[in-house]
């Protein structure tokens, strides 16, 4: 995967994020996020992990790789 199928596949992410209107981008979890999506686009290595959003009930999981794929799933004792 290229610099700009990487970063086509990281857009698609922030926009359905931004799109479900659960009020996380202020939140300085989503600004680790962020830079993490920003890495990966720079460098391409593959990376994984769990962000729990305090306070929303919800984890921001992700796997960068060859396939893209982010999910916010929830977790009642975030």
């Amino acid at each position: 995967m290229n610099t700009q199928e990487r970063t086509s596949e990281i857009i698609k992410i922030f926009k359905q994020l931004k799109g479900l209107n659960l009020g996380i981008m202020g939140f300085d979890e989503f600004a680790d996020f962020r830079k993490i999506c920003n890495q990966f686009i720079k460098d391409g290595h593959p990376v994984k992990g769990q962000i729990p959003v305090g306070g929303t009930q919800r984890v921001i999981c992700y796997q960068f790789d060859q396939k893209v794929s982010c999910v916010l799933k929830y977790d009642s004792e975030v």
